[in-house]
């Protein structure tokens, strides 16, 4: 199966499996006595609570309540995961740096790890039977674990913001060609396909699943974003949290993402301006055409009042959009 035919890459994941490899992901460790309790004082997430083999998704925030970063956070035993996008990782490492004071904590550089994801329909079966155990109870989101997996050592890490069930390997850079082979190897005649960037964006776009740095980044405060479990209104202090606890409890949203369905064949631009009410009430954050249905899919960023499902948007360059 040709890396460069989406439509079948994504009939794979909506029926079977594929293997995709997420260089843009960074891992960062963070150790010592005081870990926990300091990040519990910088991100939105309840960090405290958090048992090893348990994980989080949360934001950076900074005293204004703006997001700097998402990220997964991972529990260990002797150790915090940070996992970022590899944009944010030197900015998160600065900003986390600026705060220890007397804390025990250390930063370390980002991990030579590499995250091998396994996603698809059916992926939790064939991970299943190629480690030869069950993987996660089906409650536990952003769940991990060692193990070895053909031979290699790896953690095992669930996902929840991939529009489809997947789990990622987290492999040393230097096995990771290796492991993805043997991988592939293993569905030998038909072959495990190699899933591209584009066909993993069209399962994200159509799930709504809003990313940082496109959809959303450092204009936003947290509840703009739609992403309601990565902030915990009942875990006490951190950074900005005066700010998003008021605009919680006040509920003075003045931007909301959400899902657009295009009604032309072709797909606008990303940051093409969204008109509501012949004024611009937002734009166009992702874009993807759905192989499932053969229409045109968004996210976009619109204002509050534009931001009702069945609202119809003009596209500035022509067209329209349905808020869904």
């Amino acid at each position: 199966m040709s890396k460069s035919d989406p439509e079948a890459e994504y009939e794979a994941l909506r029926t079977g499996w594929g293997v995709l490899e997420r260089s843009w992901i960074s891992v960062l460790p963070v150790t010592g006595e005081d870990c926990q309790r300091f990040l519990q004082g910088l991100l939105t997430c309840d960090v405290k609570a958090l048992e090893p083999g348990q994980g989080a998704y949360g934001f950076f925030t900074d005293a204004k309540g703006h997001i700097l970063s998402d990220v997964v956070i991972r529990a260990f035993a002797d150790r915090m995961w940070l996992e970022l996008p590899e944009t944010t990782a030197a900015a998160i490492v600065a900003h986390l740096e600026k705060y220890i004071v007397a804390d025990r904590v250390e930063i370390h550089p980002p991990a030579q790890l590499v995250a091998l994801t396994v996603a698809g329909q059916r992926s939790g079966e064939f991970l299943a039977n190629v480690a030869g155990a069950d993987l996660f109870a089906e409650a536990m989101r952003w769940s991990h674990r060692p193990l070895e997996i053909l031979g290699e050592g790896v953690v095992l890490a669930a996902e929840s913001r991939m529009g489809v069930e997947a789990f990622t390997l987290w492999v040393g850079a230097g096995e990771v060609a290796a492991l993805r082979a043997a991988l592939m190897e293993l569905e030998k005649p038909t072959a495990l396909p190699a899933v591209s960037f584009e066909t993993a964006e069209i399962l994200r776009v159509e799930a709504g699943v809003p990313v940082f740095g496109r959809d959303f980044g450092p204009e936003n405060l947290p509840q703009e974003t739609g992403l309601d479990e990565a902030v915990s209104y009942t875990k006490g202090c951190y950074l900005g949290q005066e700010v998003i606890a008021r605009l919680h409890y006040r509920g003075q949203v003045t931007r909301q993402i959400r899902v657009v369905r295009f009604a032309g064949a072709e797909p606008p631009p990303v940051g093409a301006p969204l008109v509501y009410d012949n004024r611009e009430a937002g734009k166009v954050t992702s874009v993807a055409r759905s192989p499932s249905t053969g229409r045109v899919v968004g996210i976009a960023m619109l204002q509050t009042r534009a931001a009702v499902s069945g609202t119809l948007l003009a596209c500035k360059d022509g067209g329209s959009a349905a808020v869904v």
